[in-house]
């Protein structure tokens, strides 16, 4: 779910409470932009420490019924809405 740190805090919020997100990958500088519940899981990428890990792909099994991506629209109805 891309967020824009540019959008209105209550617009994101309902974005990040409606798709159910587990998991917010941002950088560091735009965290605080972010309404961020307490609850939500955060990497910041430009501050990870990766040179422990492993350097093979993760075995997790992918196909055509993984969903891969929302997009929230505009919301005409004056709540965006997330599509598949």
């Amino acid at each position: 779910v891309p967020l824009d740190p540019d959008y209105p805090q209550d617009r994101l919020a309902y974005m990040i409470g409606d798709s159910g997100i587990a998991l917010l990958l941002t950088h560091a500088h735009l965290r605080d932009a972010l309404p961020v519940p307490a609850s939500l899981e955060v990497l910041e990428l430009d501050t990870l420490d990766l040179s422990a890990g492993p350097y093979d792909a993760p075995a997790v099994r992918v196909d055509g019924a993984n969903l891969a991506y929302v997009i929230y629209t505009s919301g005409s109805t004056g709540r965006p809405k997330g599509a598949q």
